[in-house]
């Protein structure tokens, strides 16, 4: 099989534009497969799987096609997956947990490319989420969570993907209903959160419009908003099937991505506390002795000092 593969392929590169393969794209009776050398009287190998009849010599023109063709038609496609998910995620998450996955893309694939982009754009953008500084905050409280704040901002949608593992957990605790297994339930948070991912992407504008000032704050809650509600809707439809009320449905469906999130979220922020507690105590104390200095001053003086 092997030296039938090989004079094969070594058939086809002779050929300029056409593979021994491809001269049966009309489907003028059987042809080898020019991947594992098996006889294929379809267009299909029954044995590999792959398209015997467009298998034709690498070109220029080939390569520019397949780099939008590996997103965006694979079966049918990224835009399929999202579209579907974004508006019926129970019953097209179900589906494919059923078995149904020849025209869905992988969850793990949508999510690292939904991530991908919102990331490679967020980068470009350079976009600001902090407001500036209140000049009640301590400088170095400020600075700390400044330097926090922009730390997630850069990597926050890969730090939702790292989650996946711990949403995933709430999940098979809360969606226990419904009968679904950890592996499922790392499929079902995969295609969600890629969905979460995707609403913040297309969010992106705004935010941009809004970085540094004091607005940032209330467009991030209502991304944030978006976000956690889409994601208690689309986990409480993966219990349509069980009975539960709406209420009950809603209810479960609330806590995987808010406690999958929330909890490892304050957790990182306890522990950039601890570790900045020495600075963070110190300006504290500082502020607290110039505002008193600055009580005890005679109110022409307290109009003459100098702002810090």
């Amino acid at each position: 099989m092997e030296a039938t593969s090989t004079f094969a392929i070594d058939l086809a590169l002779a050929q300029p534009e056409h593979g021994t393969a491809a001269g049966h794209a009309s489907g003028h009776g059987p042809t080898t497969c020019l991947n594992c050398g098996t006889l294929v009287p379809e267009r299909f190998c029954g044995h590999c799987g792959q398209d015997a009849h467009h298998t034709h010599r690498l070109n220029l023109a080939h390569m520019l096609h397949e780099i939008p063709h590996s997103i965006w038609h694979v079966d049918k496609g990224i835009q399929h997956s999202l579209w579907n998910i974004l508006r019926r995620p129970g019953t097209t998450i179900r589906s494919y947990l059923a078995g149904q996955r020849k025209y869905h893309f992988p969850p793990l694939s949508l999510l690292l490319i939904v991530t991908g982009a919102y990331a490679f754009i967020s980068a470009v953008l350079h976009i600001d989420i902090m407001p500036p500084r209140d000049p009640a905050m301590p400088e170095a409280v400020w600075q700390t969570q400044k330097m926090a704040t922009d730390l997630l901002a850069k990597y926050m949608s890969w730090y939702y993907v790292a989650l996946v593992p711990i949403i995933a957990a709430f999940a098979r605790l809360f969606l226990r209903r419904g009968g679904y297994n950890y592996a499922e339930c790392l499929v079902i948070v995969a295609f969600i959160t890629a969905i979460c991912n995707f609403l913040t992407l297309l969010a992106l504008p705004l935010t941009y419009f809004f970085s540094g000032t004091p607005q940032i704050q209330q467009v991030g809650a209502v991304v944030s908003a978006v976000s956690i509600g889409y994601a208690t809707w689309a986990y409480s439809s993966m219990l349509a099937h069980t009975g539960l009320s709406l209420a009950g449905r809603l209810l479960r469906g609330f806590f995987p991505f808010v406690l999958g999130i929330i909890l490892p979220s304050l957790l990182a922020v306890a522990i950039g506390v601890a570790l900045n507690w020495d600075t963070i105590k110190k300006s504290m104390q500082e502020q607290q002795r110039l505002q008193q200095q600055a009580k005890s001053m005679p109110a022409p003086a307290r109009l003459a000092a100098p702002a810090h």
